[in-house]
């Protein structure tokens, strides 16, 4: 499935757009989208998937991550609260005239507009102190707004607590052509994540040799099959532990390990944590 071109407009009297979506049937639409715009997202609380680009994670008690233009990736929010709500700011580099950007004034602004393409998260406390940041933005007239937009993209700017979804690869964006191919994977994961996915079925997908999808797999990703597929069975266990009260081996057949300790291995490998002490853990500890 290729992903939708989402046609974005400024809201009326303005240079950018920003909403606040707080119903569940707006919010949980799984379609896979990419556009031109510079994207912002603040989801309130809950936890899920996060697919951005090329890359697969989880993300628990809300989060704000800034994307470049034209990522691929879905929808983020959930409805494990129920007053959870997301907050979608989207503004082209140009939004204040083509030059306004190359301003000296603006630096620090073009700095983060760059970090961008490689995907931020920001921690929990910069995600929190920013709620208030972005409600005020929504409820200010045109010009304001716009005032208010830049001193919060400044502020956020100047923070030193965040992550890069991508650190090592220059940017998330997908070539179309390499797009469809990994996509069909990921389609193919997402379904088949529970039973058997073998790397010839992948690549058969795909329409590709096996050393030919391995090399192309592994650039994408900077991961192997292997370690994607195990990734993404991790992160479904992660939240059927945070959402289900079931034994452990039950999450694990559930998530396609018929070995318990080699689920055991996996789980402790990439999270950090033993599954017995998950659930107790992430009670206190918070993901920065």
């Amino acid at each position: 499935m290729r992903p939708l071109v989402e046609k974005v407009s400024p809201n009326v009297g303005s240079s950018f757009f920003i909403q606040r979506h707080a119903y569940h049937f707006t919010c949980n639409i799984n379609y896979w989208h990419h556009h031109p715009e510079y994207e912002m997202v603040f989801v309130k609380k809950g936890m899920g998937e996060q697919r951005i680009g090329n890359q697969l994670s989880y993300y628990e008690d809300g989060m704000l991550i800034f994307i470049g233009p034209d990522v691929p990736h879905l929808p983020f929010l959930n409805y494990q609260h129920k007053d959870n709500y997301e907050i979608v700011l989207q503004l082209k580099e140009n939004f204040m005239g083509d030059d306004f950007i190359d301003r000296p004034e603006m630096n620090q602004i073009r700095n983060l507009f760059k970090r961008s393409h490689k995907g931020i998260i920001f921690s929990h406390a910069i995600k929190q102190s920013s709620e208030k940041r972005l409600n005020d933005i929504i409820g200010a007239d045109p010009f304001k707004r716009l005032i208010l937009l830049l001193d919060f993209l400044n502020n956020l700017a100047h923070q030193k607590d965040y992550r890069l979804i991508n650190p090592d690869n220059a940017s998330l964006a997908v070539a179309p052509g390499d797009f469809n191919r990994i996509n069909k994977v990921y389609a193919l994961i997402a379904e088949k994540y529970m039973d058997e996915v073998s790397l010839h079925d992948a690549a058969e997908l795909a329409s590709m040799t096996v050393p030919a999808f391995c090399r192309l797999f592994k650039r994408l990703t900077t991961k192997t099959f292997t370690q994607f597929l195990n990734e993404y069975r991790i992160s479904k266990s992660v939240q059927l532990l945070n959402t289900e009260d079931q034994p452990i081996s039950a999450v694990a057949f559930s998530c396609g390990y018929n070995s318990l300790s080699y689920f055991n291995r996996q789980f402790r490998q990439i999270t950090g944590h033993k599954p017995t002490d998950y659930r107790k853990v992430f009670e206190t500890t918070s993901v920065f």
